[in-house]
C-alpha cells in the first residue's frame, strides 16, 4: 500500500537496476503472449485491416494475466479480464466517436479507478490498472466513426476468447498440467477492500494521477496523452511508496533503452510483416523479464508500443519517439509526487 513509508536512502539502495529475480517458468507465459496477440493480429495483417490491430492487441492483453495460477484460476482472471479489456476499447472508441479531449481523459481516470478496484478485489495479478487505462486512452486518441464501435467491440472479444483458450492450452500436455502454481484467492470483502491501509491514498493517485497527466500533455501540445496516464498508473502496482518509486525508475530508464532501440529499428523503414515479428519479439522479451527485472520489460514494452502504433498508424519515428520519452517522464513526474505526498499524508495522518 502506498501508506507504507517512504526512505530515500531505502529507494536507492532498493532500485534493483541490475537484480535479476528467478526466471519462474516465464518462457510459458511469454509464448502465450505472443500466440494470444501474434495470431490475430497476423490475420489482420492477412486481411489488409492494420487499423483495427490495435483493437485485437487489447483484446489478447487478458492473456497477461494469471500466469502462475491455476487452470482454473486463470480461466477465472483472464476471463474477467478479456471481458473488461473489451468494455475498455469500446469505451474507448465510444469517446473517439463523440470526440473531445475532455471527455477522453476523464474516461481513462474512471476506468483507471474502476480498475484498481476491481484488480484489488478479484485478486488480478499483475495488479493495478495499466492495461485498461492503455485501452481506453489509446482506442479514444484518435477520431473513430460510429460504425468502428461495432467493430472493435467484435475483434476485441474474438481475440479475448482467443487468448483465454490458449490460456487453458497447457492442459492439453502433462507438463504444464503438473508444475506447480498457486491457488485461487478469496474475495475482498466491502470492508477489506475500502478500509485497508493506504487505499484511500491509492484512489486518489488513481484518480488524480491519469487525469493530471493527460491534461497537462494536452495542454503541452503532446500527441499521446494517454502514454502520460499510463504511465502515472503504471508504478502504482508496488507494495509501498519505495517499490513504487523504484518501479519508476525502472520506466524511465527502461523507455530512454527502448525509445533509442525503437529508432533504430524504424530507420531502416520495415515492412509491415517485419514490423510486427518484431514486435512480437519485443512482447516476449516483455513477458520474459516483467516479474524479474521491470527495467528490462520496459526495453520490450516500448519498441512493442511504438511498434504497435506504427502498424496502425502512420506517423514519424523521431517525433513519435521524442513524445513517447516525454509523455512517459511526465506521467512519472507525478506518480511519484502522488506517491511521495500519501506517504507524507500516510505519516501525519492520527493514528485512529
Amino acid at each position: 500500500m502506498s501508506g507504507l513509508p517512504f526512505s530515500p536512502r531505502a529507494t536507492v539502495r532498493g532500485w534493483g537496476l541490475t537484480e535479476l529475480r528467478p526466471h519462474e517458468h516465464a518462457h510459458w507465459g511469454a509464448l502465450r503472449a505472443v500466440v494470444s496477440v501474434g495470431v490475430p493480429v497476423a490475420v489482420l495483417v492477412a486481411l489488409g485491416r492494420t487499423d483495427l490491430t490495435l483493437f485485437a492487441s487489447f483484446g489478447a492483453f487478458c492473456s497477461l494475466y494469471g500466469r502462475h495460477s491455476i487452470y482454473s484460476s486463470r480461466l477465472r482472471m483472464q476471463t474477467e479480464t478479456g471481458v473488461f479489456m473489451v468494455c475498455a476499447v469500446t469505451l474507448g472508441v465510444l469517446v473517439a466517436a463523440v470526440g473531445g479531449t475532455a471527455l477522453a481523459i476523464t474516461a481513462t481516470a474512471a476506468v483507471s479507478v474502476l480498475s484498481y478496484l476491481i484488480s484489488r478485489w478479484a485478486h488480478w495479478a499483475p495488479p493495478g490498472a495499466l492495461f485498461p487505462v492503455f485501452a481506453v486512452g489509446a482506442c479514444a486518441a484518435h477520431h473513430q466513426p460510429w460504425s468502428m464501435v461495432p467493430i472493435a467491440l467484435g475483434v476485441s472479444a474474438a481475440t479475448a476468447v482467443f487468448a483465454v483458450l490458449v490460456g487453458q492450452g497447457g492442459q492439453l500436455f502433462a507438463a504444464g498440467r503438473n508444475r506447480e502454481k498457486r491457488p485461487h484467492k478469496r474475495r475482498l470483502s466491502r470492508a477489506e477492500l475500502f478500509n485497508a491501509p493506504g487505499v484511500r491514498g491509492d484512489l486518489l493517485a488513481y484518480a488524480v494521477g491519469p487525469a493530471l497527466a493527460g491534461t497537462i500533455a494536452v495542454a503541452a501540445g503532446g500527441a499521446h496523452p494517454y502514454w502520460a496516464m499510463v504511465s502515472a498508473v503504471a508504478p502504482l502496482t508496488g507494495p509501498s511508496s519505495t517499490h513504487r518509486v523504484a518501479r519508476a525508475m525502472h520506466r524511465i530508464w527502461g523507455t530512454l533503452a527502448g525509445v533509442l532501440l525503437s529508432l533504430a529499428i524504424l530507420s531502416f523503414d520495415p515492412n509491415v510483416v517485419t514490423t510486427l515479428v518484431l514486435a512480437l519479439i519485443a512482447q516476449a522479451w516483455a513477458e520474459l523479464f516483467v516479474a524479474r527485472n521491470y527495467g528490462l520489460a520496459v526495453i520490450g514494452i516500448t519498441p512493442l508500443a511504438l511498434l504497435m502504433q506504427h502498424l496502425a498508424v502512420e506517423s514519424d519515428p523521431l517525433s513519435t519517439a521524442a513524445d513517447r520519452l516525454a509523455e512517459t517522464a511526465l506521467g512519472l513526474a507525478i506518480a511519484i509526487a502522488l506517491v511521495l505526498l500519501s506517504s507524507r499524508w500516510a505519516r501525519t495522518a492520527p493514528a485512529k
